[in-house]
């Protein structure tokens, strides 16, 4: 027997080739007994308790809830709820599972109640006890989901949104969750205990595996997607390991699976700490940096998978869907990009699938499927988008065919809703089952867009293969109009047939409005064709966290003359305006518990204010760049560039959503009765601060930056970025004044800029502020209404042009106010 009572290398070589062989044949002896997990049940009472935790006053003395069969009178067996009045003045709520009675319960609440049901740091939710509960009418209604999965996630937004959860903020997402439908995520909390335990019983050394692992904020990129490194503010402390790994077995887990939502748990994926290439004397092992990439045709990949996968079940349970995203061919992980694309595509229906892609998935299934004979495989589809070649096609079929049918599921993982299964002329895959989601953002940065149109298609233009919807933000809390529409679409029986009435209609229930409001519905109706209505970039293209914006002039939503708004900013600029009115006239809308309305308008107004930011941070780049430094231009530009981002701090004080304080002090909690955490770039050793290190290097430098550091290091520098109050003020705007401080300098000694001196500048900024313990408000300052009246006002004169072509526009869409 080899390592901790797995089989030893003879042994273990015999399993494997017979489990290799084995596999590959299951598709061709039970085509039809081989199909994806079902959804999980759940349990009546804990949507009982779901409903006692989110409604006052016993309100869900309201509802009879029960499990049942709401399909009635329908040809074709669907999840669906239904709702009824009752003769006690009830309501009833019979559904599938109890996913579906939380969906019904939500259901009810925002199209009937005139209540919002939204993330805490996206406008919030508006729940009460209204004075007489609405009733159904005559007619049940009842909803079916379109397809079995509602699914929410990316591998990412464990770090760019939860990485600082503690329960209580778990237990209000989860609620989310249930009362929007999703029943389907990626429950990769804790696995870092057991990872650690898997490695420890390997020989791995305690300081080479929590220093291999990432610092919290970070551990993503040390669970799979390490293209930057590992290790990156560590090590990771035993006590967060622990506590992490308690929640998730104690709380997490068994809440999910009392809703009916399932979670998928982290497979083996073959990514492990360097050291056991010299401990198993492996050299197979594809080294990079202090990770090693293991071939998933090497013995003892399926030695580990199967420790790991006894451990995992053992620690956690299972629900039997596993994510699992690797090559498995130990050389560069997915995200690395794959260099075989010379063979130029020619038609789907002739790719033959490359064997040796197809001999190392089914050793990575049975991975898996040794342990657990129900396991899915969920493959992250974001590892094969803009894959185009007949090599690479060939590579993806290879995998597809290495699981039995329906085992293998795909996420569908398209920037913005547009299909990646359109590949290879509609290939769908090669017919592996797939969840149609869309990706609308990167980093959990802020920003107003999405195409509505675009994911009005899900999964309606979708093959039947397409088994789920929903979607895969690396960060949440932001843009709720757009993640709300896409959440719903699993229960419409066809597409949205008006996008305008339908944004018009939602902020009247978002807003609680009881009498429809022109000027809210007139300013939805302008973001509907605006921001709405085009796909802009996944990435923050603004200036206020970029010195040198993405893309430049082309990503600006002024024309190349920096000074001519385009007319989709046009609108927005119009709708804010609206908002402002309304909120000056209406007191439905100004009321001191409206939240959603506040959110939006503060979240607006910070949208367009972003948009100025761009051409002025371009002018004021440019000015520095030139051979002969004027000191004029650079301080003419510097100081609007570095007025407009004091403004938007100014205006985006007056919101909780948007302030840093509350992230950091999330942070720090986790550390409170903790003492076993270190790092060498910071001077002592008290947890509090090295969680919040952790949370002000995420969403600045990325990787950290040492003292008296010449540069910040390379990386993904502000790809986190926040349009946060405090962040604004204290990082980006003092970081603009010192490179104007040097340029002036520099124009002063008849030289053009010193960029050396200008990183290590910088570098010594970011040291400083990611390492400060300074303590952020975590409440409101200011009236939002008064403040964006002044802004609108200050800033008004860049859109006189705006005016004018409104003026001209005599073919304006009538605005339908329901």
């Amino acid at each position: 027997m080899g390592i901790d009572g797995l089989p030893g290398p003879h042994e273990f070589l015999m399993a494997f080739v017979i489990n290799m062989f084995l596999v590959p044949v299951l598709p061709l002896l039970l085509p039809s007994l081989v199909t994806a997990q079902a959804p999980l049940t759940g349990d009546v009472s804990a949507v009982y308790d779901l409903l006692d935790r989110v409604l006052p006053k016993r309100g869900s003395d309201h509802f009879h809830l029960t499990l049942g069969d709401c399909s009635r009178n329908h040809s074709k067996p669907q999840h669906c709820f239904r709702l009824q009045d009752s003769d006690d003045g009830r309501l009833i709520v019979t559904a599938t599972t109890a996913s579906e009675l939380s969906a019904g319960i939500g259901y009810f609440l925002q199209n009937y109640c005139n209540m919002t049901i939204g993330w805490p740091r996206g406008g919030g939710s508006n729940i009460f006890i209204p004075e007489k509960w609405p009733t159904i009418g005559a007619d049940p209604i009842t909803k079916r989901r379109i397809v079995p999965w509602s699914y929410l996630m990316n591998v990412c937004t464990h770090s760019y949104s939860l990485a600082f959860y503690d329960w209580n903020q778990w237990e209000a997402f989860i609620d989310w969750m249930s009362l929007t439908g999703i029943n389907l995520m990626l429950a990769l909390t804790g696995q870092e205990e057991v990872q650690y335990k898997v490695f420890s019983r390997l020989g791995v050394a305690d300081k080479d595996i929590r220093s291999w692992f990432n610092g919290p904020a970070f551990l993503t990129w040390s669970r799979g997607q390490n293209e930057y490194g590992s290790g990156i503010c560590g090590p990771l402390p035993k006590s967060f390991m622990k506590a992490q790994w308690e929640m998730q077995r104690t709380r997490i887990l068994p809440r999910l699976r009392s809703l009916g939502i399932t979670g998928q748990l982290p497979a083996f994926q073959g990514n492990v700490p360097i050291q056991l290439t010299a401990i198993l004397h492996d050299s197979n092992m594809t080294k990079d940096g202090d990770t090693g990439w293991m071939d998933s045709l090497d013995p003892w990949f399926g030695k580990i998978a199967d420790l790991w996968m006894r451990i995992l079940i053992e620690d956690f349970g299972t629900d039997h869907w596993y994510q699992m995203d690797g090559y498995f061919d130990g050389g560069t992980a997915p995200w690395r990009g794959d260099k075989r694309r010379t063979i130029e595509w020619k038609d789907h229906r002739k790719v033959k699938r490359d064997e040796l892609a197809y001999r190392r998935g089914s050793a990575a299934y049975t991975g898996i499927n040794r342990t657990d004979p129900s396991a899915v495989w969920s493959f992250q589809g974001w590892a094969i988008v803009g894959w185009s070649t007949q090599e690479q096609a060939g590579i993806l079929k290879g995998f597809v065919d290495s699981a039995p049918k329906g085992k293998l599921v795909v996420i569908d993982m398209s920037r913005n809703g547009n299909g990646e299964w359109k590949q290879w002329q509609n290939s769908s895959f090669f017919g592996a089952p797939f969840v149609w989601t869309t990706l609308n953002n990167f980093g959990g940065t802020s920003g107003i867009k999405g195409d509505l149109s675009v994911v009005n298609r899900i999964p309606f233009d979708g093959p039947s293969s397409a088994i789920g919807t929903g979607a895969t933000p690396e960060g949440i809390d932001q843009n709720p109009a757009y993640y709300e529409f896409v959440f719903e679409q699993n229960f419409r029986d066809s597409p949205v047939g008006n996008i305008r009435s339908y944004l018009i209609n939602r902020s009247k229930r978002r807003y609680g409005l009881t009498n429809a409001n022109e000027k809210v519905a007139k300013a939805w109706s302008l973001l509907a064709d605006s921001a709405y209505a085009e796909d802009l970039s996944t990435q923050d293209n603004t200036g206020v966290s970029h010195l040198h914006p993405y893309g430049g002039d082309d990503a600006s939503m002024f024309e190349r003359d920096r000074s001519t708004p385009k007319p989709v900013l046009c609108n927005m600029v119009e709708a804010w305006k609206l908002l402002i009115q309304a909120a000056e006239s209406d007191p439905q809308c100004r009321g001191f518990n409206n939240e959603p309305f506040k959110f939006d308008l503060i979240d607006l107004g910070r949208e367009v204010l972003a948009q100025i930011s761009t051409p002025a941070v371009l002018n004021f780049s440019d000015a520095t760049k030139q051979p002969v430094l004027n000191k004029d231009e650079i301080m003419k530009t510097g100081v609007f560039y570095t007025d407009v981002l004091s403004d938007i701090d100014n205006l985006v004080a007056t919101d909780t959503s948007f302030l840093l304080g509350p992230f950091l002090e999330s942070a720090r909690r986790l550390g409170r009765r903790q003492n076993d955490c270190f790092s060498d770039i910071l001077e002592d050793s008290d947890c509090g601060h090295f969680y919040e290190w952790n949370a002000r290097t995420q969403i600045t430098t990325w990787n950290p930056t040492r003292k008296n550091s010449a540069d910040i290091p390379g990386g993904p520098i502000d790809y986190a970025s926040k349009h946060w109050s405090g962040l604004i003020r204290d990082y980006y705007v003092p970081r603009a004044t010192l490179l104007m401080k040097q340029a002036i300098k520099d124009r002063t000694a008849g030289r053009s800029l010193n960029q050396t001196e200008v990183s290590r500048l910088h570098a010594q900024l970011a040291y400083t502020w990611t390492t400060d313990e300074k303590k952020y408000s975590v409440l409101p300052n200011g009236d939002a209404v008064s403040i964006s009246r002044s802004m609108y006002e200050k800033y008004s004169p860049l859109f006189i042009k705006c005016e004018a072509e409104r003026r001209n526009d005599v073919a304006e869409s009538p605005v339908i106010v329901e």
